[in-house]
């Protein structure tokens, strides 16, 4: 069952593994065609010359959460998660994790030139859906983008902004529940979705279902893992160590923390077809020589010091880690990031892939 938020628009122009297998990795297993160029290391955390690009200024603007009383939250260890459909998804979406979210969009509009997808879509599409739309920024924007479409964003947790364009919408509601949000889609867009479905390959089968011939879907996600190509990885780097017990907590959970790298086959699998894979390398501080991966790195070290606290009160407790011991890891994991002699780096992974033409 879907609840539609009501607001006010605003008119505006415009390789396989795994969770056993999971562990350090001082490569990458991308396709030569698709391998991102190597990271050249220099800088440190003490240059302050970050400046967003042009695109990216409004994506960090603050949010306003849609305020009404049917929605309510539920609090467990000093964070606020979703009360509909409580604990299906096990990451706040309090007001510190909406900034990490904005945080995370203005970084992958950095990584991209500007690019919120790279499905080849038409100029002017009708249809476009948002599952785990979050805050909807990427919603917004892309309504803006595309006047023409209708663009829906789907959620658990009612905090959309307040305004958006009237060719936006959002509904509340579980993205695994039977399928009720429309048909003849012309692009289906998850974004850090995968590693937190129990069932990507069902999730994806109602969406093939529910494209239009030649249509697409995009999944784009963070591989969740710690890559290094010059060998200054070390075995136990604390950040190392916290991934890996991600794969595990998130194993309990039901999930896999590392499925970005499955996306391909996952597409596959569901019958889609011409897949598209284009991999960014998101470093863990500022230890890049060059300007624009020392700001992504930058924009990552601080997205990730806000995760350690979301992780820390469920998911380390599912392991068995007591609130002491959480706070030392985590303040040896920040200051590891610090390092510039590592030079290390996540991934993140954009799949797209397109339902045949002669497909009914």
């Amino acid at each position: 069952m879907s609840h539609e938020i009501h607001g006010a628009g605003l008119g505006l122009t415009a390789s396989d593994m795994d969770h056993e297998t999971a562990g350090p990795s001082c490569d990458t297993a991308i396709d030569s065609e698709q391998e991102a160029a190597l990271i050249e290391a220099g800088g440190t955390d003490e240059d302050d010359e970050f400046v967003p690009s042009d695109y990216d200024e409004d994506s960090i603007s603050d949010s306003t959460s849609v305020g009404s009383s049917i929605y309510q939250h539920n609090f467990h260890n000093g964070r606020r998660y979703h009360r509909f459909r409580y604990g299906r998804y096990p990451i706040p979406n309090d007001q510190t994790e909406q900034d990490r979210e904005g945080l995370l969009h203005a970084m992958m509009l950095e990584a991209t030139d500007g690019r919120r997808f790279f499905a080849p879509i038409s100029n002017n599409p009708l249809k476009i859906l948002d599952l785990g739309t979050g805050t909807g920024i990427w919603a917004i924007e892309v309504a803006e983008q595309y006047p023409s479409a209708s663009v829906l964003g789907i959620d658990l947790s009612p905090i959309q902004e307040a305004w958006w364009p009237p060719n936006c919408k959002f509904l509340i509601d579980d993205v695994e529940d039977t399928w009720e949000n429309g048909s003849d889609w012309d692009l289906v867009h998850l974004r850090n979705m995968i590693p937190i479905l129990r069932d990507p390959i069902n999730v994806l089968k109602n969406v093939y279902e529910n494209l239009r011939p030649g249509a697409w879907v995009e999944l784009q996600d963070v591989d969740g893992m710690v890559h290094c190509d010059d060998g200054t990885l070390p075995p136990d780097w604390p950040v190392l160590v916290f991934t890996n017990l991600m794969v595990e907590a998130f194993a309990k959970l039901g999930t896999k923390s590392h499925a970005a790298v499955f996306g391909g086959q996952y597409l596959t699998d569901c019958g889609f077809v011409n897949i598209q894979h284009h991999a960014i390398k998101l470093p863990y501080g500022t230890w890049p020589r060059d300007k624009r991966m020392r700001l992504i790195g930058h924009y990552y070290q601080i997205a990730a010091e806000q995760f350690f606290p979301a992780m820390g009160a469920i998911q380390l407790p599912l392991l068995g880690w007591q609130p002491e011991e959480i706070e030392v890891f985590f303040a040896h994991c920040r200051n590891a990031m610090r390092d510039p002699n590592v030079h290390a780096y996540g991934m993140m992974h954009f799949w797209s892939g397109q339902k045949p033409y002669g497909a009914s």
